[in-house]
């Protein structure tokens, strides 16, 4: 739901230095190969990246149609500037978005998280294109860290390490430039689903390009031991390690940040094994539009039923006085998050079952600044899906704010309502709607 804390994904930049590590255990004559780079990379920062241009229109088989400008970014400059992305991505401030996600389920309330989320944010960029400025900036402080890191891995290790940044970022470049990102996500700012199902394929597209730019930098002998395939696999086995500098951070932000990169990855190379780059071209006429498509390639899209406008949540649906803060499409990817923080045991067949869904968040005047409530309805595949969709969500809201939820189903519909933390003098929980049900295991 937080789609990204700069304006184009970061480049994760722990997971590279450990991807090359893998890299020269497959392929250990990779040591001995000359480093491509030659001093500092914002040293030469416009060539080089005219370079990684040449290359990824070689990879991609697509013209840019003109250079991508550059800049160097001090370190010092990056927390103030992704604090303000974030404050311009999140539909309402910080602290309430927190909020919703708590009322949620999604995560626990955790002090000084907003610190602690930009200082996450901030340890994954080494470099990143902002489709904004149309203009890719390095951090020198960052790719300097990142080569001493890779300094062990043999003499190649920097150029590699090079190469992978630019044409990943590269990569984005060329993506706005045939997508025009900004305003495409702008649209998104209340289906949080499509805007994650797009950034899935914003990172998968570029992290295969940039794979395959590793590889042909690999000698003959290496590369016909050594594949994408292989690649892929040890990025999503060290992706599940986590994140450097997660700590603290809620593990649901920290899926949702890798999400892009391994499942987005795993969506394109499908795509590619099947129909080469002309099938990733022709996802371009009609990109993902959600994480169910992300998380099950072989779905169709166009055969998704939606919610009937009658089961949409509305203003009618909410307590008497509450103030809508924002609306929103959580999607496939949130739902299973959130069934596996249920401890559902068939999180994924469940989550895969998810047709469509609608969220109302709203607070009520006079209660704290952390209480927020909701009205959701899901549609699910089947109405033996939706029964055991309510059998799980109605337990675990009752576990999580006694009296608070009511949670049914209805057809292949399911409908969750939760009040606002409850706020009576003595502290006790606050009544459910005249005429509703606590809601009871199925």
């Amino acid at each position: 739901m937080i789609r990204e804390a700069a304006s184009g994904r970061p480049q994760i930049r722990g997971l590279l230095p450990a991807l090359l590590c893998a890299l020269l255990a497959l392929s250990p004559s990779l040591a001995a190969e000359p480093a491509a780079s030659s001093g500092r990379l914002s040293s030469r920062l416009p060539a080089a990246v005219a370079d990684a241009q040449r290359l990824v229109e070689k990879l991609r088989g697509v013209p840019f149609g003109g250079t991508v400008s550059s800049a160097v970014l001090s370190e010092k400059e990056l927390p103030r500037i992704l604090e303000r992305r974030l404050g311009e991505d999140l539909p309402v401030p910080f602290e309430r978005y927190t909020a919703s996600l708590v009322a949620l389920g999604l995560v626990a309330p955790e002090p000084d998280l907003k610190r602690r989320m930009l200082q996450l944010y901030s340890r994954q960029v080494a470099g990143f294109y902002d489709p904004d400025e149309k203009k890719f900036f390095v951090i020198p402080e960052r790719t300097d860290e990142a080569v001493r890191a890779a300094s062990g891995l043999g003499a190649s290790a920097e150029g590699l390490l090079e190469d992978a940044l630019l044409t990943h970022e590269l990569t984005h470049a060329l993506q706005d430039r045939r997508l025009d990102l900004v305003p495409r996500m702008k649209r998104l700012r209340e289906n949080s689903d499509a805007a994650l199902a797009l950034q899935a394929f914003l990172e998968g597209e570029a992290t295969v390009v940039m794979m395959e730019a590793i590889l042909a930098r690999l000698p003959a002998e290496a590369r016909a031991l050594t594949s994408a395939d292989q690649l892929l696999a040890s990025m999503a086995q060290l992706a599940a390690g986590g994140l450097e500098g997660a700590e603290g951070v809620p593990e649901y932000f920290v899926k949702e940040l890798l999400f892009p990169y391994t499942s987005g990855t795993a969506w394109v190379a499908s795509r590619r094994a099947r129909g080469g780059w002309s099938a990733i071209d022709a996802a371009y006429d009609q990109v993902p539009a959600t994480t169910a498509e992300i998380l099950d390639p072989g779905r169709d899209a166009r055969g998704r039923s939606l919610l009937p406008f009658g089961a949409l949540p509305s203003s009618e649906d909410l307590p008497r006085r509450a103030r809508v803060l924002y609306a929103d499409r959580l999607g496939a990817f949130t739902l299973r998050s959130l069934l596996e923080a249920a401890g559902a045991s068939e999180a994924g067949p469940l989550a895969a079952a998810w047709e469509d869904d609608r969220i109302l968040f709203y607070e009520m005047p006079g209660r704290t600044a952390s209480s927020v409530g909701f009205a959701w309805r899901i549609r699910l595949a089947s109405a033996t899906r939706a029964r055991a969709l309510a059998s799980v969500l109605g337990p675990f809201y009752e576990a999580v704010a006694p009296g608070a939820a009511v949670v049914r189903a209805d057809g292949d519909l399911v409908r969750v309502d939760r009040r606002p933390a409850p706020l009576s003098p003595r502290g006790g929980a606050s009544a459910l709607p005249a005429g509703t049900r606590r809601a009871e295991p199925r």
